[in-house]
């Protein structure tokens, strides 16, 4: 279906969803972007063809505005927080939601989404029950890590590697619940790796498999810092997990959108980490569009305003085991406000650069260790090889910093 001219409403205004506007526009789609940010926190209201400055979180408002904007579809991108929101915001204007109430609130909370998992026989991270588990038992060989079951983006997860420590740990992730519940799980000492998914009426395909290379940050949570593209895993983990996935995944009631997983894996064993039912960091629609000539954002898009993810099989075209070598190579950064770069057009020059994300600008203040929020500058490289990959990583090392006001350079070593 041609989408020119139909208006396009974008729930959140953050450096992320500059991809949306782009794609809509690119699409022919007229696009607004909403939230109370001003621009300088949202961004993407610069490059859209309308902004507003509407609480995304006062559904009837932003119902009633549709209405008088004869907006045509809905979306929203990249954080749990606005799932709900986004599905209220549809039913009381009328338009095409990708997933229902009951599946979001099941993939938005950890411990649901681990019971679903035991429900269709996926392993999960072992857990200990919050009442019972005596710290006693936590040791240099018996290390945990507790998370707040509804929050994300390595926000509040802790790892507790002393008994004395417990209580400490176990106050900071509550403190990141709104519920006030925590997931208390075995710490994991294995390789990881990202699966996406896309569902379309029903049917669910794997888009891409990657290998996570991961920033541990002390005392906390680790944050993705490069994604290899396609993972070593694929040949196990397709013959060990995908039909799992899929079934689980169908039985659940998904029918249409797309799914992002995380996986600990030795390429013999296999253990869910966590998902989230929306698009996410990893900004997987960017390889898959060079790989395969289709984009689960596109995808979106097209169901925001037609209720159908696409006019073709996407299923047909999606192929996870990619005949090039890609990297999503993300430049983190130490905790501090930023008062200049210094390469970051060099960086726009790299020939295998395919896209460009920049996350954080001058003025802005780098968040916590081992958060996505110190994610600064979003790398998408297409390369040869792995020998090629670290010539480039060298180049970038070279030749891009990060300064604070006092002149340190907060550039955390890249792919470590």
């Amino acid at each position: 279906m041609d989408l020119t001219g139909k208006k396009l409403l974008i729930l959140g205004g953050g450096a992320t969803s500059i991809d949306i506007v782009e794609a809509a526009r690119a699409l022919g789609v007229y696009t607004i972007v909403t939230d109370w940010y001003d621009t300088k926190r949202s961004p993407a209201k610069l490059i859209a063809d309308e902004y507003w400055n509407e609480e995304i979180f006062k559904p009837e408002l932003i119902a009633q505005l549709i209405k008088e904007h004869h907006v045509d579809g809905v979306i929203t991108g990249f954080t749990d927080s606005y799932l709900l929101q986004y599905h209220r915001i549809c039913e009381l204007s009328g338009l095409p939601c990708y997933a229902t109430k009951e599946v979001f609130e099941t993939t938005m909370d950890k411990a649901k989404f681990k019971q679903l998992c035991r429900d269709y026989d996926v392993p999960v991270i072992p857990e200990y029950d919050l009442a019972s588990f005596d710290p006693n038992t936590i040791s240099e060989n018996h290390k945990i890590i507790i998370k707040p079951v509804d929050n994300s983006g390595s926000r509040g997860v802790i790892l507790c590697e002393k008994s004395e420590d417990f209580q400490h740990c176990l106050e900071f992730a509550l403190s990141f619940s709104e519920k006030k519940q925590v997931v208390i799980e075995k710490y994991m000492e294995m390789d990881s790796i990202s699966a996406s998914y896309t569902i379309q009426d029903g049917v669910v395909s794997l888009s891409t498999l990657n290998d996570r290379y991961v920033h541990k940050a002390k005392g906390a949570a680790a944050v993705t810092c490069a994604g290899i593209y396609p993972s070593r895993y694929y040949d196990s983990y397709m013959e060990k997990m995908d039909g799992k996935m899929k079934n689980m995944y169908q039985k659940a009631g998904l029918k249409n959108g797309v799914v992002a997983v995380q996986f600990f894996t030795d390429g013999e064993e296999y253990y869910v980490m966590e998902m989230g039912h929306r698009l996410s960091g990893g900004q997987h629609y960017t390889y898959t569009k060079q790989e395969n000539g289709i984009s689960a954002l596109d995808s979106l898009i097209h169901f925001a305003i037609t209720g159908k993810m696409a006019d073709f099989s996407i299923a047909e075209k999606d192929n996870a085991n990619f005949k090039h070598t890609y990297c999503h190579l993300f430049i983190l950064g130490k905790q501090a406000k930023i008062a200049r770069f210094e390469g970051l057009e060099y960086l726009k020059s790299l020939p295998e650069l395919i896209h460009f994300s920049q996350m954080k600008m001058v003025g802005d203040t780098i968040g916590a260790d081992g958060t996505s929020a110190q994610k600064v500058v979003g790398l998408h490289l297409k390369v040869d090889n792995m020998s090629h990959l670290e010539k480039v990583l060298n180049e970038v090392r070279a030749n891009f910093r990060i300064y604070d006001e006092q002149g340190n350079n907060l550039v955390i070593e890249l792919m470590k």
